[in-house]
């Protein structure tokens, strides 16, 4: 199933990915952080490759299809984070990817968690789900709506993506560096475009904080790719949606986004399918 190394590795993968979420939501030059995220992600890819092998040819319909998805992901994110509080578009993006990663692996590789491992798969996604149910019906716009299911349908499609991609490279590190100069182009040309034409312009306080989300993103994610070399992608995408948990905190403490009740109640249901996922 999972080993004790692999999953801390993923939460703390998650807990990454909630504070370079943050970034993104908290400043009014969105566009601009995740042009230098992407920048980032394109010099660590530069850097990585000098480390690792050429992909084989058989990796890179998985890299090139991943790169158009991470691109649309980015999209669709940044769209949410305009219109719609970190606490109801992150845990509704985030929340239907865990259930469309294991349908998808079942299908494609007959790969399902079993017993316990996929009560906990269900729990953690009722439980993300439930984060967004308070908003969705009292508040959420449909605009919102519509691009966090885009982008949740977009995390479903690159981690079904990059977990195959990477077991076709063989290696972790060959797929990761390669993935990160390919997304890394695609949202820097992207981002730029829009940045330029809401006329936004550089600043030191800006320059810093997408090039710190850049480098949290890219650690995250390369952790999450290496687990997913020999661990079932529905328990990764699982564990990794807890994020969403650490999201929810940072909103409620951080930008003070209410109400409180329905993200406790959420993570105690998130906790147990954790604790079931943990379990031999």
């Amino acid at each position: 199933m999972i080993t004790s190394a692999a999953f801390f590795i993923v939460l703390g993968a998650a807990l990454l990915h909630a504070i370079w979420n943050s970034l993104v939501k908290g400043t009014s030059k969105k566009s601009l952080v995740v042009f230098l995220i992407g920048l980032a992600h394109l010099i660590f890819g530069i850097v990585l490759s000098f480390f690792s092998a050429f992909p084989p040819i058989e990796a890179w319909p998985y890299l090139i299809a991943s790169t158009v998805v991470h691109s649309g992901y980015l999209f669709f994110l940044y769209n949410s984070y305009k219109i719609g509080d970190m606490s109801e578009v992150y845990p509704l993006m985030r929340g239907v990817a865990p259930v469309l990663v294991t349908i998808g692996a079942f299908i494609v590789a007959g790969e399902l968690p079993v017993g316990l491992s996929m009560l906990g798969v269900i729990l953690i996604s009722f439980g993300i789900m439930l984060l967004s149910i308070y908003n969705f019906f009292f508040g959420i716009s449909y605009k919102a709506v519509i691009f966090s299911l885009m982008a949740g349908a977009c995390i479903a499609s690159y981690t079904l993506l990059d977990g195959f991609g990477a077991r076709e490279a063989k290696t972790a590190l060959s797929y990761i560096s390669w993935l990160f100069i390919l997304e890394g182009i695609a949202a820097v040309f992207i981002f730029w475009i829009i940045s330029k034409k809401n006329g936004l312009t550089m600043d030191k306080g800006t320059f810093i904080q997408g090039m710190l989300g850049g480098t949290m993103s890219c650690i995250a994610y390369a952790f999450v790719i290496y687990v997913k070399m020999t661990t079932p992608l529905g328990i990764v995408s699982s564990l990794r949606e807890t994020s969403v948990i650490f999201g929810s905190l940072i909103g409620l403490i951080v930008f003070r986004e209410r109400p409180w009740h329905f993200r406790i109640f959420s993570a105690i249901i998130v906790t147990i399918g954790l604790i079931f996922i943990a379990l031999p």
